[in-house]
């Protein structure tokens, strides 16, 4: 199978390493130039993870991996590719008028057989199919991250997706050797749903001086199983990408647990990201070895507190 993905990202690159390392042709455009360069080598590292984890005997795998991996700087270059393929996914950022925006000029410019995956964590895929004017074509493929090392990908189908689409979507996904399973369109789907108010919840807690960043995670860690605590997943994620989950969730719900809270939009404007800025709330600077950060700054006592820009 073919595959156009365009965004380049921390997810795109997942999906562009699964897809390639499962055999698959893989085009790849991204309007960052920076972001695009950088893909073959990351996907390379990524699949020797893979093979490292899953204990693959082939010396070439990375090879084979990254020789079905194709970069495109010229958008022109990559429209003229995603329209020999069977599929186009979409991975940009979680921002609903954005992504509205690029499906609305490209898709329609693509043959009419080509379905549209999106990657999307909690958008409605209704509103993009109507973009990309093929809603019933148009299926959310929302996968874990990093996708080649986390199997799950929820599908999710819209109002007037078919059910051809979905067939051929969840035997696409299990010949990728992934385990899709279907959610409901609605904000977060299932996933999300559960676990970004949760997410939430911990920041609050922390914001109110109620947990620490190392309790926190050493208790759910402990107690519950999690390979990683709360805190250390809002690393991964990244702050911005939280901020914008958690507000198209809000906007989309009106749920009040969904609204960001006041730490999280104060580390977006710190530069605090998480592991990928080198601190959020770890210290990376030692990645192998993150230290939990004191963020007492950040707790919320007093009006002042509210309204003081944090540093």
């Amino acid at each position: 199978m073919k595959l156009a993905v365009i965004g380049t990202g921390v997810m795109g690159r997942g999906w562009i390493t699964q897809c390639a390392m499962t055999g698959h042709e893989v085009y790849c455009h991204d309007s960052n130039p920076e972001t695009l360069a950088g893909t073959v080598a990351f996907c390379e590292g990524l699949a020797g993870k893979v093979a490292k984890k899953f204990k693959i005997d082939d010396p070439d795998f990375w090879k084979k991996t990254v020789d079905n991996i194709k970069i495109y700087k010229e958008k022109n270059d990559f429209m003229e590719k995603a329209k020999g393929c069977e599929v186009f996914l979409e991975v940009i950022f979680e921002d609903l008028d954005l992504k509205c925006s690029v499906l609305g000029e490209i898709l329609p410019q693509l043959p009419d057989n080509v379905i549209f995956w999106s990657n999307t964590s909690s958008l409605n895929i209704d509103i993009m199919g109507e973009a990309g004017g093929r809603p019933e074509l148009s299926i959310v493929t929302h996968g874990m991250n990093p996708v080649p090392l986390m199997p799950g990908v929820e599908v999710v189908p819209g109002a007037k997706t078919t059910a051809e689409t979905v067939e051929f979507t969840r035997n696409a996904l299990l010949e990728m050797k992934k385990a899709p399973f279907l959610a409901p369109n609605i904000p977060g789907f299932w996933v999300n749903r559960l676990l970004v108010p949760q997410m939430l919840d911990a920041v609050r807690l922390l914001e109110q001086g109620k947990i620490t960043v190392d309790d926190g995670d050493v208790g759910l860690n402990t107690s519950l199983g999690h390979p990683q605590g709360t805190f250390k997943l809002h690393d991964f994620v990244t702050a911005p990408t939280m901020l914008r989950v958690a507000l198209e969730m809000y906007q989309a719900s009106n749920d009040p647990r969904m609204y960001p809270p006041l730490t999280l939009m104060r580390m977006v404007k710190n530069g605090e990201f998480g592991a990928s800025s080198g601190k959020g709330f770890y210290d990376w600077a030692d990645p192998r070895n993150p230290r939990a950060r004191d963020l007492s700054n950040y707790v919320v006592r007093s009006a002042d507190d509210m309204t003081e820009r944090v540093n």
